[in-house]
C-alpha cells in the first residue's frame, strides 16, 4: 500500500521527462522499484502513452483498443 505522499509521488512522475522504455521507477521513500516502463506509444501530435509493470510482472496498465488506434495510426 501506498500512502497519501507516495501516490502524491508517483503522479507526478506522469510529468517525468526522463522515463524510457525498461527503466526502473522510483520514488524517494522506496528503496527498490516501484515499476518499469515497457513501452511508450507517441502519436503525431506528441502526446505519449507509458506502459508500465509492476514489479510482480502484471500489467498495471493497458492500451485498450481504442487508445492504440488514436497513437498508432
Amino acid at each position: 500500500m501506498y500512502s497519501d505522499y507516495e501516490r502524491k509521488l508517483i503522479a507526478e512522475k506522469e510529468y517525468d521527462n526522463t522515463l524510457q522504455v525498461d527503466n526502473d521507477i522510483y520514488i524517494e521513500t522506496r528503496k527498490s522499484s516501484i515499476s518499469t516502463v515497457r513501452q511508450v506509444i507517441e502519436n503525431e501530435t506528441g502526446l505519449k502513452v507509458y506502459v508500465v509493470e509492476s514489479p510482480d510482472k502484471s500489467l498495471r496498465y493497458t492500451i485498450s483498443k481504442s487508445v492504440h488506434d488514436i497513437f498508432v495510426k
